[in-house]
């Protein structure tokens, strides 16, 4: 009697709670029904199919190109000297600038000009040493071998006859033009050649420089001066033809690997817009950076029999990209990270049309007018998506090998 009582009393809860189940159940079932219809109306943008490396997306998709074989490079940069066709004159001795004969830089000489006169008392020494053994008559061996030191010095051939007839001691030689062309004058800092690292010549007839002196030259060191002091060994002038030139210009370092040497380059002047004059890249030179952004120095070689081109004038360089047959995709298509590039390219379709796309590293190259050249990695029936940032999130990048 009590057991039944007892059952009579649990099994309306049981009923109960058979029932509340059952309808959640049913609404469970209702709800996942739901959104699955749901997900299939609507666009899918991006899901993320771990571990596979594999993506979902219904945007438009691109294929490999062929770049354009007449695309154009164009850089900035200036007139220079040819230093192969420059003729260098060096002090021989240390002295003072007594005359000069040019005035300024690219001025144009002919072989024999003189240029200037330097008054050196260490001449005085080296004749007073050439007379010595001229007097004292020794072997001519000897005697011929003091005249070449001289000679070599600057001592004209009638000065030494005029030493030897009659001991006249020449203490200024003057500096010739060793070849027809435009004469630039190289003086070093006036510093250093106003103090106490003069000859000892210099010393003995008290022709040092005091400091204020010196200072009043430091301002000045574009071109020599009458008076200036200069050293032994030091580079006076050089004098070139300017039949040849170089043009240095600076290009980007994304078109490192279209340009080349030997490469045809067509060069604009600043003077003459319409003038095009054409020349070949002797050489590629060191890399260097300014601001953000990294360059080659490209050196070219240009005739110039008619001196049109003037020496640091601007100039706009044009050569063609050597990659005739590059490929490429659209700039927006790469996603780059830092040294690497990665495209998602396209490998089925899902039954209700929706694009499957695989993460894949490439290696990508320039990037111009919009469009990126793919060095490998990529086949021209390839398909890839066209937003490639769109479809990047830090799982799949994380999934990348």
């Amino acid at each position: 009697m009590n057991t039944k009582r007892k059952l009579s009393s649990i099994l309306p809860c049981v009923l109960l709670f058979l029932v509340m189940f059952n309808a959640c159940t049913n609404k469970q079932n209702e709800h996942n029904h739901s959104v699955d219809h749901s997900q299939s109306a609507n666009e899918i943008t991006a899901q993320t199919l771990s571990p596979s490396k594999h993506v979902l997306s219904n945007q438009a998709t691109v294929k490999l190109q062929l770049g354009s074989k007449s695309d154009l490079i164009k850089s900035q940069g200036y007139i220079t000297l040819d230093p192969n066709r420059s003729k260098t004159v060096a002090a021989r001795f240390g002295g003072r600038i007594e005359k000069l004969y040019v005035k300024f830089n690219n001025q144009y000489v002919k072989q024999g000009d003189k240029i200037m006169d330097i008054y050196s008392p260490d001449l005085g020494n080296f004749q007073e040493e050439h007379l010595f053994l001229f007097k004292s008559k020794n072997e001519n061996s000897l005697i011929e071998k003091s005249r070449e030191k001289l000679r070599l010095l600057g001592i004209t051939e009638n000065q030494i006859k005029q030493l030897e007839k009659i001991g006249t001691v020449a203490l200024t030689v003057s500096v010739f033009s060793p070849a027809n062309g435009f004469v630039f004058l190289n003086p070093q800092s006036a510093e250093e050649n106003t103090t106490a690292k003069n000859t000892s010549g210099m010393n003995a007839m008290a022709m040092q420089q005091n400091t204020s002196s010196g200072n009043s030259f430091a301002a000045s060191t574009s071109q020599f001066r009458e008076g200036m002091y200069v050293n032994e060994g030091q580079e006076l002038f050089t004098v070139n033809d300017l039949q040849e030139v170089w043009a240095l210009v600076s290009v980007s370092n994304q078109y490192a690997n279209q340009i080349h040497e030997n490469q045809s380059v067509e060069i604009t002047p600043e003077n003459d817009l319409k003038q095009i004059i054409k020349g070949n890249i002797a050489s590629i030179e060191q890399t260097f950076e300014e601001g953000n952004q990294r360059f080659e120095r490209v050196r070219i070689v240009l005739p110039n029999a008619t001196n049109f081109l003037k020496i640091n004038s601007l100039i706009t360089a044009q050569f063609k990209s050597s990659n005739n047959e590059k490929l490429q995709v659209p700039s927006s298509a790469v996603y780059k990270t830092g040294l690497n590039a990665y495209v998602f390219v396209k490998t089925d379709t899902t039954q209700k049309g929706t694009g499957i796309f695989q993460l894949r590293k490439v290696i990508a190259s320039t990037s111009n007018n919009g469009m990126t050249t793919i060095k490998s990695g990529l086949l021209l029936n390839e398909e890839i998506a066209k937003e490639a940032g769109l479809m990047a999130d830090s799982e799949t990048f994380l999934n990348a090998n």
